[in-house]
C-alpha cells in the first residue's frame, strides 16, 4: 500500500538578523552534523532530459543503509531553501524540506518544514520520529549557537564529533608560538579553534576568514599560520578551484605539483590552474596533534557555493520567479553544466524586476540591468531539457589567499622560496 506524505513543521523566534541565521543555517554540511545525521557518500552528477541529481547514500544509526538520487537544492540568500532527495532504498520513499527566514521588530523568525513519504509501515513510524527530532534538533542547534556568539566563547560540539586533541602537545605548541612574539589574545583564540571547532573545521582552514571572524588582523593570523606549521602542527595545500563553482577539485602540497589541466564533474568542464585566481592557500591540523575527520555531512547546500546568491531548478516549459536582494555590484545568470550565462550590471536607473529566457543556444537576453536592492527575478526554460538556473557574484572570495598572493609578501619568503625550490 502506498503511503500519505507526513508533513512537519516548527517555526521559532530568534534575536539576532536572518543574515545571523542564514550563516549558520546555510551551512548545511556543519548543520546536519551537529543535529546527528550520518556522512553522507556522494556519486557523480547525473544528467538526463528530465533530472539534474546526484547519487547518494548513508547507513543511519549504524543500523539503516539507504540509497537516494539529491535533487540540487534551491534557494535564495538570506531567506529559504529546500531540497528534494528521491529514495531508491531505505524506509523512505520521498523526502522534501528546508527553512525560510523572516524579519519581524525584534529579530527573525524561522520556519523548519519537512514532508517525508514513508515507504514501510515501519518507515512511518521512523519519519514522523526523524521528522521531529532533525526539526527540534536544529532550532536548538540556532538557538545554541546565537548563545556562543553572544558569549564570545567556543562551546565544543558533542563528543561524537570531535576527533580528541593531543593536550600535551599543544601546551608545547602554544609555548612555542608565545616565544614568537605574537600576540597572547591571538594564540589564545587560535587555541580554543584547534581544541573546539568541529573536524571539518580545522580542515582545509582559510586564514583570512578565521582572521574575519576573530576580530584579527589578517596578516597576524597568516604569520600565526605560518609559524604553526614550521613548529609541526598544521600543514598547508594548495586548492585548484573551478572557475564556474569555486569548489577545488584538486589538491596539492607544493606548487610545483600542480596538475596543468583539471576537470570540474558539477560544470562538466577541464580548466587550468592560475596562480592569480583559482590556486589558493588552504592550512589543515596536522594528524599528530588532531587526528581531525574528513566526512562529508552535505555537499550541496548553499554555503558550499556562498557566490551563488539564488538558485533554480526548472523542468522543461516551466517559469520561476524569486524576489532576492542584490547589492551593487556585477552579477551573472548561469546554467549548470552548460555554463551559458547573462551578464547582470548594476546601474542606478535600471529596473527592479529582470526576466531571463533560456533557449536551446543558450540565455535569448545578452546582458540585463537591474537597481541594486529588492530584485524580482523571472526565468523561463524554453527548452526540452531541465536546467539549473543561478544568479551568482562575478567576485571571487575576498578571504581567499592565492598563491600569487603569499608569493609576494615579505613575511612569508621562506615559504614562498621553498615553493619555488619545489617547482624547479
Amino acid at each position: 500500500m502506498g503511503y500519505q506524505p507526513i508533513v512537519l513543521q516548527a517555526e521559532q523566534n530568534f534575536p539576532v538578523s536572518p543574515t545571523v541565521l542564514w550563516d549558520l543555517l546555510a551551512n548545511t554540511d556543519q548543520l546536519n552534523r551537529e543535529i546527528g545525521m550520518p556522512h553522507v557518500a556522494y556519486g557523480p552528477v547525473v544528467v538526463s532530459a528530465d533530472a539534474f541529481y546526484r547519487e547518494a547514500g548513508a547507513r543511519f544509526w549504524g543500523l539503516f543503509a539507504a540509497r537516494w538520487r539529491e535533487y540540487p537544492f534551491e534557494w535564495v540568500r538570506g531567506e529559504r531553501y529546500a531540497v528534494l532527495r528521491v529514495f531508491e532504498t531505505g524506509l523512505l520513499d520521498v523526502f522534501y524540506g528546508g527553512m525560510d527566514l523572516r524579519p519581524h521588530a525584534e529579530g527573525t523568525s524561522v520556519r523548519v518544514f519537512a514532508e517525508v513519504t514513508p515507504r514501510t509501515l515501519f518507515g512511518w513510524g521512523m519519519a514522523r520520529l526523524m521528522g521531529r527530532r532533525g526539526i527540534r534538533d536544529t532550532l536548538a542547534f540556532c538557538e545554541r549557537s546565537i548563545a556562543t556568539r553572544n558569549s564570545r566563547v567556543d562551546l565544543p560540539s558533542p563528543p561524537s564529533r570531535m576527533s580528541p586533541v593531543d593536550r600535551d602537545r599543544l601546551d608545547q605548541l602554544l609555548a612555542a608560538l608565545r616565544r614568537t612574539h605574537l600576540s597572547e589574545p591571538l594564540v589564545a583564540r587560535f587555541a580554543r579553534h584547534v581544541v573546539a571547532a568541529p573536524d571539518r573545521d580545522v580542515l582545509r582552514m582559510q586564514p583570512f576568514a578565521l582572521a574575519d571572524g576573530w576580530g584579527a588582523d589578517r596578516t597576524e593570523v597568516l604569520r600565526l599560520f605560518v609559524q604553526a606549521e614550521r613548529l609541526g602542527a598544521l600543514y598547508h595545500t594548495w586548492e585548484i578551484l573551478c572557475p564556474n563553482c569555486r569548489i577545488p577539485h584538486a589538491e596539492m602540497g607544493t606548487v610545483g605539483t600542480l596538475h596543468p589541466r583539471i576537470h570540474c564533474d558539477l560544470c562538466a568542464v577541464e580548466y587550468d590552474a592560475d596562480l592569480k585566481l583559482n590556486v589558493e592557500l588552504r592550512y589543515s591540523v596536522h594528524p599528530s596533534l588532531r587526528p581531525a575527520r574528513d566526512e562529508t555531512y552535505c555537499i550541496g547546500g548553499p554555503a558550499n557555493f556562498p557566490h551563488i546568491w539564488a538558485q533554480q531548478y526548472l523542468l522543461p516549459g516551466t517559469e520561476r520567479v524569486v524576489s532576492v536582494t542584490l547589492p551593487t555590484e556585477p552579477f551573472r545568470v548561469r546554467t549548470l553544466r552548460v555554463n551559458a550565462s547573462c551578464p547582470l550590471d548594476p546601474h542606478p536607473g535600471g529596473p527592479s524586476e529582470v526576466a531571463f529566457t533560456y533557449r536551446d543556444d543558450g540565455w535569448y537576453q545578452m546582458r540585463q540591468r537591474f537597481v541594486p536592492g529588492p530584485v524580482t527575478a523571472r526565468f523561463r526554460n524554453e527548452t526540452a531539457h531541465v536546467i539549473v538556473a543561478v544568479i551568482e557574484q562575478i567576485q571571487w572570495d575576498p578571504r581567499a589567499i592565492t598563491a600569487a598572493q603569499v608569493m609576494t609578501l615579505p613575511e612569508f619568503r621562506e615559504l614562498a622560496q621553498a615553493e619555488v625550490r619545489s617547482a624547479t
